[in-house]
């Protein structure tokens, strides 16, 4: 294509099609009318086209241009058309869209308004307060209050046992003078505990309740007490494919603590029960949680802030826990529990279910004595008690090894329990 007017010349290669002077007459078009294009030259310290030229260039030149005998200025305004009619087409789904979009953005905003009062709410009943006068203590078949020992802190505990709502509750003392004087960060951890920290190895937490001046620990009752006490008086004897399920389903537990971020940080074979479901259940595992949002709250003025949540959950002396992880015990005091420390303490567990409950009456067993433990345990034993503690194993580790010593991951306590109660039933008859 070629045009001549005066002394302007556009000379174009010829292309298959229009389209390469289509975008050339609309990049002249541009340079002359854009007030982008005015900017840049300004920029360039150049002149910008004065408006009577480019209409002339206009009229003279680009309208006179033509391409395969069309007019090229009518070829650029059927493309803008085009443009414009493509724009069309995702606009009016934008336009359509965009309302529905905003009202369903504003509905979300006003659910998590809503939900946010009602848990506000939710905290402000302090639902997590149980009325004491609401529990009804019973009568055990021997004694009204329920005596254990410790043997770890050899400090003698008294739970009272009682009905809370239907359900079956142990009530537990707490050393805490002060803790219905809370903010509400202290509150979502007891509401979160009694709320949403619920599984089927995990003794259930109901709430606080206040007596006087004492403060209880109100959490589900185990009815066949201690796992210690629940096989050694049961008159058949465990084989090793049992004790493997009772030290997969305390993994178990402990696995969905870890995975709350909830430490047990005391854990032992003592904190091992059993409920009248013949489930294995792991007791105490609030105290660490509530210890130590309690003592950060209230304990910053006190000489005892700077004392390990240990401190107030197993107490602490110059004898040494041998339940507890060396990494935690430093020139006889105790520092904060870890989740490593939770695996340790679960390695003695796994000593106490295989060698000190098979008929060896010594559970202060020094690891090293272990020699008629089955080697599959033994091993899971020396690596949860690795004395490296990032060496040792997670909880879900632990268990899928413990399960596939049995041949089986669906294999439970209660599977395991009846089956032996059968097989004991059968021989004997």
């Amino acid at each position: 294509m070629k045009f001549k007017s005066e002394s302007f010349v556009i000379c174009v290669r010829r292309y298959s099609g229009c389209s390469v002077a289509v975008e050339l007459a609309r990049y002249i078009e541009w340079i002359m009318t854009s007030s982008q294009a005015e900017a840049e030259v300004e920029n360039r310290l150049m002149v910008p086209v004065a408006p009577g030229i480019a209409s002339k260039i206009r009229s003279v030149v680009l309208e006179r241009m033509t391409c395969d005998g069309r007019p090229l200025m009518d070829l650029v305004r059927h493309q803008k058309y085009e443009e414009e009619e493509s724009l069309k087409t995702w606009k009016l789904p934008v336009q359509i869209v965009t309302p529905l979009i905003s009202i369903i953005i504003l509905l979300l905003i006003s659910y998590a308004i809503r939900q946010r009062i009602q848990y506000l709410r939710i905290l402000d009943r302090d639902d997590w307060k149980i009325n004491f006068f609401e529990i009804d203590f019973v009568v055990p078949k021997r004694r009204r209050w329920e005596f254990s020992m410790d043997q770890h802190t050899q400090t003698s505990t008294v739970n009272c046992l009682g009905r809370w709502n239907l359900h079956e509750i142990a009530v537990k003392p707490l050393s805490i003078a002060w803790i219905f004087d809370v903010d509400r960060k202290v509150k979502q951890v007891l509401m979160r505990m009694r709320e949403e920290t619920e599984h089927e190895n995990i003794a259930r937490f109901f709430g606080i309740s206040s007596y006087s001046d004492h403060i209880y620990l109100v959490e589900q009752y185990c009815a066949n007490s201690r796992l210690v006490d629940f096989i050694r008086y049961n008159k058949y004897s465990l084989n090793d494919s049992f004790r493997y399920v009772i030290c997969a389903d305390i993994a178990n537990g402990m696995a969905y603590l870890h995975g709350q971020n909830l430490i047990h940080g005391n854990l032992s074979i003592d904190k091992c029960h059993v409920d009248s479901r013949w489930t294995i259940k792991i007791v105490d595992w609030e105290y660490t949680a509530l210890y130590d949002v309690l003592r950060r709250k209230h304990l910053k003025q006190t000489n005892t802030r700077h004392k390990s949540v240990l401190h107030f959950v197993c107490g602490e002396g110059s004898q040494a826990f041998t339940h507890l992880a060396p990494e935690i015990q430093k020139d006889g005091r105790l520092l904060e529990p870890t989740r490593a420390g939770d695996v340790y303490s679960f390695g003695i567990i796994v000593r106490d279910v295989f060698f000190s409950l098979s008929g060896h009456e010594q559970p202060q067993t020094s690891l090293n004595d272990v020699n008629r433990m089955p080697a599959k345990a033994l091993h899971i034993m020396e690596l949860a008690c690795h004395e490296t503690s990032v060496e040792r194993p997670t909880f879900e580790q632990l268990e899928k090894s413990l399960r596939s010593a049995v041949g089986s991951e669906k294999t439970n306590f209660l599977d395991r329990y009846v089956g032996q109660l059968y097989w004991y039933s059968f021989v004997n008859s």
